[in-house]
């Protein structure tokens, strides 16, 4: 059974994205719609990544997770500016210590910052520094840490693909001496094939490596991908996409089997 704030967020956009679609004008150009894929653009966007992790602690119920990913891109130069990435996630889960009843709260904010030039090529990366901040509202939704480490995006556009990643890897420094320490990989790997009409197919999955715990504990490597489109409403760009993974890899401890992910992205061209 899926927890009720997961059941109304899912069904809040769900039906949102519905009544977007009947009042959408038919997007074209395939350059405007990689430069809205590319994070090195100069586009300021609003992601809403719903994800339903089935499985999860090895329980019937899922974990829902709905992360708060905006990007925006300040010039701080001519030809350079700074891309600032907070990401916020927001959970609902069964109670991994007493096995019964749900817990729903905030979890550790991660702000990520990447220096990159001002004009896009075919290729291009951003480098800078990402943080840990222990906000969770939880001690079983974060890590009890203040942690940081360097961070690189990359994008490259061939043809009618956009491809690349945002990679870093963060270590504690401070916080909770009672909480594990954290040394932590963590790479978003993004690709999208660009269909007509505004249509694309799509696979963005999140892979982690906790080098704190033996081979066999360390990774979380999902695989699979979907679909999405990108329309206007009024002015604005907004994009729906639907994407399924499974797990050929994960911790014991998180027993994720598959998850379903539906994305809400709204842009802002400059």
């Amino acid at each position: 059974m899926l927890p009720r704030k997961g059941q109304s967020s899912l069904y809040v956009l769900l039906a949102f994205l519905c009544f977007s679609a009947a009042y959408a004008e038919n997007t074209s150009g395939s350059e405007l719609i990689k430069d809205l894929e590319n994070p090195l653009s100069n586009v300021i966007s609003t992601p809403f990544q719903n994800d339903l992790n089935f499985g999860f602690a090895d329980k019937d119920q899922p974990q829902y997770l709905l992360k708060l990913a905006p990007q925006i891109p300040i010039r701080i130069h001519e030809n350079i500016k700074v891309i600032a990435r907070p990401i916020l996630p927001i959970y609902s889960q069964v109670n991994t210590i007493t096995k019964k009843g749900h817990i729903t709260g905030t979890g550790d904010f991660n702000p990520q910052f990447y220096l990159a030039h001002v004009h896009i090529k075919k290729t291009s990366a951003g480098f800078g520094p990402v943080f840990s901040f222990p906000t969770a509202t939880n001690r079983q939704l974060g890590s009890g840490k203040v942690s940081v480490g360097p961070g690189m995006v990359l994008a490259t556009t061939p043809g009618k693909w956009v491809l690349g990643f945002y990679a870093n890897n963060i270590w504690s420094v401070a916080g909770n001496k009672n909480q594990p320490h954290v040394n932590t990989l963590s790479v978003e790997a993004f690709s999208y094939y660009n269909l007509s009409n505004g249509w694309y197919l799509a696979s963005l999955p999140q892979i982690t490596a906790d080098w704190t715990q033996k081979n066999s504990q360390r990774w979380t490597v999902p695989v699979g991908g979907g679909g999405g489109y990108i329309f206007k409403v009024h002015k604005h760009f907004v994009s729906g996409t639907l994407q399924f993974f499974g797990y050929p890899a994960v911790p014991s401890s998180v027993g994720t089997k598959w998850t379903a992910r539906f994305t809400l992205n709204f842009f802002f061209p400059d």
